[in-house]
C-alpha cells in the first residue's frame, strides 16, 4: 500500500512539472508570434521611410501635430520656394507645435533620428531660438534642449550657435545628438523674445546629414556649419559652382549676405570643447541604448533570458540538497540506526520529509523483506526522483542552445537590412549606414551569448549538484540496509542460540528424568 501511495505522488508530480513545461512554452511561442508582428510592422514602417529623414514643418505640420497656440501662426511665402513658413512676434512667443514622439539616437534605427536642419530669420530683433521638447533630463538638460542665436539672458537661454541674431534666412543643420544626447522628441517650441518679428522654416529630422540634400531649398553639406542664405537670390548650383560665367550676381548675393552669416563657422572640434564633451566620451558604448536598439529579434531573447531566470530560481528551490536529502535528518538516522533504535529512525525520516527520508523509511518499515528486494525498491525511488531533477533543469540547456541561434539569426536579418539600406542610399551616407546597422545587427549576437553563457554554467552547476545529492543519497542507503540488516542477522543469530541453548538445556532434563529411577533402587523395592 505504501509503495502504491508513493508511485501515486511521483506521478502526480511529474504531471505537474509537465503542466508547467506546457505553461511555458506556450508562452514562448506567442511571444514569439508577437515579435514576428512587431517585426513585419517595423519593416513596413522602414519601407515607407527609405528616404530617412522626418519633416516636422514643410508647407504643413505632420500627421498628429498640432500648434497648442490659437493664433495662427503659419504664413504664406519663407525661404526659397517654401509656400508656408512659421511668423512669430512676442505677442505669439512661444509657439509650441506637439503631438510628436521621436526618438533621438546615436545609431538610429527606423522611426529614430539623429540630426536637425532648419531655417530660420529675425526681421532686426536682436535673438530667436529654437526649443526641443521632451520630458528627458539628459545631456541636453544643461541647454534647455535649445538652440539659439543673439544674446543670452533670463528669457534666453540654451546652446548658442551664433553670437548674433540672423537677418536673413539661415540653413543650420546640426548634431542634435552629440549637442543633446538621447532623448524622445515630443514637441517644437519657436520662440523670439524680442519686440521684433522672426521666422522658421523647413524643420526636417534625419538618420543622416545626406539625407537633407534633396530637401527644399539651400541645405548645408558638413554638419554644424551654418550658411547664410539670401532668400530668393542664391541656389544650390550657385554654391556647388561659383566660379561659372554669369556667376557676378551670385558673389553679390554672398557678399551681401556675409554680414549675416554665422560669425567664425563652427568646427566640429570646436563644437566639442564648447560644450564640454571629452573626446574620450563619444568613443564610450552605452550599452543599454544599444540593446533597445537591437530591433524586433530582443524580444525573443527577452523570452529567453526570463524563462532562464525563471528556471533558475525554480531548481535552485528545489533541487537543493536540503530538500532532497537533509543533512540533519541523515545525521540523525544514522545515530539511531547505530544504537538499533528503529522507531526513532523512522520519527526522523517522517519529522523532515524527503526523498531520501521516503527510501530511508521504505528500508526501515520493510527491514523484515527480502534484502535484494527492498535494495531495489528504495533505489528505484531514490533514481525516479534523481531522473526528474534532472529533466527539470533541462530547459537551461534548450536557452543555451537557442539563444546564441536566435541571436545569430538577428544579426543575419539585420545584415541583409543594412545591405538594403546601401543599396537605397549609394554612396549618400551608404557607409554611415552599414556601419550603423551592422552595429545593430551584432547587438542581438552578443545578447544572446550574455544568455547563454550563464544558462550553461547554471545548467552544468546545478547538474553537478544533484549527481552529488544522488551519490550522498546512494551512501545513505547502502548504509541503512547494510546497519538494518547487519542488526536482523544479529537477532537472528542471537534467537537461534537462544533456541539452540533452550533445546540443550531440555535435552539434558529429560536425560535427569530418564535416570532418576535407576538411582533410587530401594524406592522402587518398597
Amino acid at each position: 500500500m505504501t509503495t502504491e501511495k508513493t508511485n501515486y505522488t511521483q506521478i502526480k508530480k511529474r504531471n505537474r512539472g509537465f503542466a508547467l513545461w506546457r505553461a511555458l512554452s506556450k508562452a514562448f511561442m506567442v511571444a514569439c508570434i508577437a515579435a514576428a508582428t512587431v517585426w513585419a510592422q517595423d519593416s513596413m514602417a522602414q519601407r515607407s521611410n527609405k528616404e530617412g529623414k522626418y519633416a516636422l514643418f514643410e508647407d504643413k505640420l505632420p500627421a498628429g501635430a498640432k500648434w497648442s497656440t490659437e493664433e495662427n501662426v503659419e504664413r504664406d511665402g519663407g525661404a526659397g520656394n517654401s509656400k508656408k513658413y512659421i511668423y512669430l512676434n512676442p505677442d505669439l512667443s512661444p509657439a509650441n507645435l506637439t503631438g510628436m514622439s521621436l526618438r533621438i539616437r546615436e545609431n538610429p534605427g527606423p522611426g529614430e533620428y539623429r540630426y536637425v536642419t532648419f531655417k530660420w530669420i529675425a526681421w532686426g530683433g536682436d535673438r530667436l531660438g529654437l526649443r526641443f521638447l521632451t520630458s528627458s533630463k539628459g545631456k541636453g538638460s544643461k541647454f534647455n534642449y535649445t538652440y539659439a542665436a543673439g544674446k543670452m539672458d533670463s528669457l534666453l537661454s540654451g546652446l548658442q550657435i551664433d553670437e548674433t541674431a540672423p537677418g536673413n534666412w539661415i540653413t543650420v543643420t546640426r548634431d542634435l545628438w552629440k549637442d543633446f544626447g538621447d532623448f524622445t522628441l515630443t514637441g517644437l517650441s519657436f520662440i523670439c523674445p524680442d519686440r521684433r518679428d522672426a521666422g522658421f522654416d523647413d524643420v526636417f529630422l534625419g538618420q543622416t546629414d545626406k539625407v537633407f540634400d534633396n530637401s527644399p531649398g539651400v541645405l548645408p553639406t558638413k554638419v554644424a556649419q551654418p550658411i547664410a542664405v539670401k532668400e530668393a537670390e542664391l541656389t544650390l548650383d550657385d554654391l556647388d559652382a561659383p566660379a561659372k560665367g554669369g556667376s557676378t550676381t551670385n558673389d553679390t548675393a554672398l557678399a551681401e549676405g556675409n554680414d549675416s552669416t554665422i560669425a567664425g563657422a563652427y568646427e566640429e572640434g570646436i563644437m566639442a570643447d564648447e560644450n564640454g564633451e571629452d573626446p574620450e566620451d563619444a568613443l564610450k558604448v552605452d550599452w543599454v541604448e544599444q540593446i533597445r536598439s537591437g530591433g524586433v529579434w530582443m524580444y525573443p531573447l527577452y523570452v529567453l533570458g526570463f524563462f532562464a531566470i525563471v528556471i533558475t530560481i525554480i531548481r535552485a528551490i528545489l533541487s537543493r540538497r536540503g530538500r532532497l536529502a537533509p543533512k540533519k535528518m541523515r545525521e540523525e538516522v544514522r545515530l539511531a540506526l547505530a544504537t538499533n533504535d528503529i522507531d526513532a529512525a523512522i520519527a526522523a525520516c517522517e519529522e523532515r520529509p524527503s526523498t531520501l527520508s521516503e527510501s530511508l523509511k521504505y528500508i526501515l518499515e520493510h527491514r523484515h523483506a527480502d534484502r535484494d528486494i527492498v535494495s531495489q525498491v528504495s533505489g528505484d525511488m531514490a533514481g525516479r526522483e534523481i531522473r526528474e531533477q534532472l529533466d527539470k533543469i533541462y530547459p537551461l540547456s534548450v536557452v543555451a542552445s537557442l539563444g546564441p541561434l536566435l541571436g545569430l539569426l538577428g544579426t543575419i536579418v539585420g545584415m541583409i537590412e543594412a545591405f538594403g539600406l546601401v543599396a537605397i542610399y549609394g554612396d549618400e551616407g551608404g557607409s554611415s549606414l552599414l556601419s550603423n546597422s551592422i552595429s545593430l545587427a551584432l547587438i542581438t549576437t552578443a545578447a544572446g551569448l550574455v544568455i547563454a553563457i550563464p544558462a550553461i554554467t547554471i545548467y552544468f552547476y546545478l547538474k553537478r549538484s544533484i549527481k552529488g545529492t544522488a551519490t550522498i543519497m546512494e551512501e545513505e542507503l547502502e548504509h541503512a540496509l547494510t546497519m538494518v540488516y547487519l542488526y536482523k542477522q544479529a537477532d537472528e543469530k542471537e534467537q537461534r542460540l537462544l533456541t539452540e541453548a533452550s533445546a540443550e538445556e531440555d535435552q539434558e532434563e529429560q536425560a535427569t528424568n530418564h535416570e532418576s529411577p535407576e538411582t533410587n533402587p530401594e524406592s522402587n523395592e518398597n
